[in-house]
């Protein structure tokens, strides 16, 4: 329904620019939430960027426009995401679309870009205005005490829009994060993290709830 929404709502604009950004998380684990539940967070991460991707990217196609896709991921997309595991889940497959679509348009004139921000304050982290219930988990809200403000990213992004790379790291957590990973390696550090688990304060603080 949405999508035919939009679909008309555009239909006689040229539309060159997209910006694919809504997202919230789930947290908690795994089981604690229903299955559909988890799918809402997977449609609204992901499926509705393939979706507005594949009718505004095909009319660029069509009509030989040059143009921009971007999409919001996160450095989330490429270690681990304990008790935010659809997340993880969905970021990941933000960032293989981008990566994947950019081989695809580039030399058609349209720039795909994966933006993977740091923490940055808004709506996010209580269910992005869904209603939603979202489990404490402290490593997130460490995270957040170095948050930025929205207003922060959209010259950043810009700037970046056919000049960088597909996947742009933005901050020192994204930045960190990524070089863990290039050292570690992704299996290592997996590894890592369900060895540790158990010992971790949002393990023990979140594997008994019920689920809600």
């Amino acid at each position: 329904g949405w999508m035919a929404d939009v679909q008309t709502a555009t239909e006689d604009i040229d539309v060159q620019v997209v910006f694919n950004n809504a997202g919230y998380i789930l947290t908690g684990f795994f089981e604690q939430h229903s299955v559909e539940a988890h799918l809402a967070n997977f449609n609204c991460n992901l499926s509705a960027n393939v979706r507005l991707t594949h009718h505004f990217y095909s009319q660029m196609i069509q009509k030989s426009l040059k143009g921009c896709i971007v999409f919001t991921s996160s450095a989330a997309g490429f270690i681990p995401n304990p008790f935010a595991v659809m997340y993880g889940c969905t970021k990941a497959g933000v960032s293989e679309l981008a990566a994947s679509l950019a081989v695809e348009g580039k030399a058609r004139g349209i720039d795909v870009h994966a933006v993977h921000p740091s923490p940055v304050n808004s709506r996010f982290t209580v269910g992005g205005g869904n209603q939603v219930k979202v489990h404490k988990i402290d490593s997130i809200e460490m995270a957040y005490k170095f948050a930025s403000g929205p207003e922060a990213l959209p010259n950043q992004i810009f700037s970046a829009i056919g000049r960088c790379p597909v996947m742009y790291d933005l901050g020192s957590t994204a930045i960190a994060m990524r070089l863990v990973i290039h050292f570690l390696g992704y299996n290592l550090m997996t590894y890592a993290f369900a060895l540790a688990a158990p010992f971790m304060p949002d393990y023990k603080n979140n594997v008994a709830k019920k689920k809600s």
